[in-house]
């Protein structure tokens, strides 16, 4: 099925999903922040960060999924990589609606269906997904320019010596992505 793509160990995936209907999950500051703070506790585990951008009704992710020595599955775990890494996405998005329904004394499902999710196969693909991620905010037309938008990692790269989430070769690959496509603008 389109966009769902099996988690591999070592693959870059680009991951988003949407907000049940016509919601927004993202109805202030906090939300945005404690989101951030789920998806460090249950995603870092098994994958590497390389950016993300939060919208009102949705989000995107570019991650690596971590090896299979480091996803430290446990020995009378009965199922693949695939469904391990998936569970700690089920956890995350359920620990995020359980607290948003909550708080706002809602019912139901907050998110659609599964996390969509794209197998990231070319180099280009990958630098493509992170400009496409970063400039989500301006497609959407919430901002005129990328860095406008607070809840993105574009700012991970530009201002912040500390790169919070992102993985730590994170800034080699933002580079690469933004001399090509200067080299594609000039042509």
């Amino acid at each position: 099925m389109k966009y769902l793509a099996p988690f591999v160990p070592e693959g870059y995936y680009h991951i988003f999903s949407h907000a049940n209907g016509f919601e927004n999950i993202f109805l202030e500051n906090d939300n945005y922040n404690y989101f951030l703070r789920q998806f460090e506790k249950y995603i870092s585990r098994v994958a590497d960060t390389y950016a993300y951008c939060l919208m009102p009704n949705h989000f995107h992710f570019l991650i690596k999924i971590k090896s299979l020595a480091d996803l430290k599955i446990p020995e009378d775990y009965s199922y693949d990589s695939h469904k391990f890494v998936m569970q700690h996405w089920s956890n995350m998005l359920n620990s995020y609606s359980k607290a948003f329904n909550k708080k706002y004394k809602r019912r139901g499902a907050l998110f659609v269906n599964q996390v969509r999710r794209s197998f990231i196969d070319s180099e280009d693909y990958l630098y493509k997904a992170l400009h496409y991620i970063h400039d989500n905010p301006v497609k959407h037309q919430f901002k005129s320019h990328a860095a406008e938008w607070f809840y993105s990692s574009i700012h991970n790269y530009r201002h912040a010596k500390d790169l919070g989430i992102l993985a730590t070769d994170s800034k080699l690959i933002y580079q690469q992505a933004t001399l090509l496509q200067s080299s594609l603008q000039t042509v």
